[in-house]
């Protein structure tokens, strides 16, 4: 999707809908098949995969605890996707004029501007996150459960000074609240059909599973 508001929209529906109902996230995947580059879009599986552990982790302790964990592994996966293809698509600056877009030059300026940060943190941290892995393999050192704690923190508190001093400078630049940009946007002829095929996944969603099968038949 060229047009980010229909792409940010999509998102939104296709994982509510995932997150609602099995039937909602089947139809969801039906959607990110038909209307992604699929696996164009995904992160390395040196990324991918532990996203997925994570989540395989938490369905099967739901799993043991008697709940829903298989249908849980699905959903989120379903969501996962959906977050690394608008994430894989969406280019600097484009959050921000969503946000100013749809919600003017004040409120939409400050939400975007916070939002372009948090994408711009997670760039910032997968890079240091690859060069941490590259001096790892030059000392010949073996990633293990045993630094994922100290990295996780180092991180972590990299980040937050980074975001201290992003605050400063602005501060210092003489910002205060909201701001003017004048959006455009580009939409391809695919772009509104993609959306309008978001509700059926929606409107699967709040269906229960038994009518489900009743329409597909």
């Amino acid at each position: 999707m060229q047009d980010p508001r229909l792409r940010l929209l999509s998102v939104a529906v296709l994982s509510l809908a995932a997150f609602a109902s099995t039937a909602g996230a089947a139809a969801a995947l039906v959607w990110w098949l038909l209307f992604t580059p699929r696996t164009k879009s995904l992160p390395r599986p040196g990324v991918l995969l532990p996203l997925v552990g994570m989540i395989a982790a938490t369905a099967l302790v739901s799993a043991w605890g008697g709940g829903a964990g298989l249908s849980y592994l699905f959903r989120m996966t379903v969501i996962l996707l959906l977050a690394a293809w608008a994430y894989a698509e969406t280019e600097d600056g484009e959050v921000l004029a969503v946000a100013v877009w749809a919600l003017g030059n004040r409120v939409g300026f400050e939400i975007g501007l916070v939002a372009e940060m948090g994408i711009s943190g997670i760039s910032v941290l997968r890079q240091e996150i690859e060069q941490v892995r590259t001096a790892m393999a030059l000392k010949g050192v073996r990633p293990g459960i045993r630094w994922i704690v100290p990295l996780a923190v180092t991180l972590i508190v990299t980040e937050i000074r980074r975001a201290d001093e992003t605050a400063r400078l602005l501060v210092v630049r003489g910002y205060t609240t909201g701001g003017k940009i004048c959006p455009r946007f580009r939409t391809d002829p695919l772009d509104v059909p993609a959306g309008i095929m978001t509700i059926i996944p929606a409107l699967l969603s709040t269906l229960p599973l038994r009518d489900v099968f009743i329409l597909v038949g």
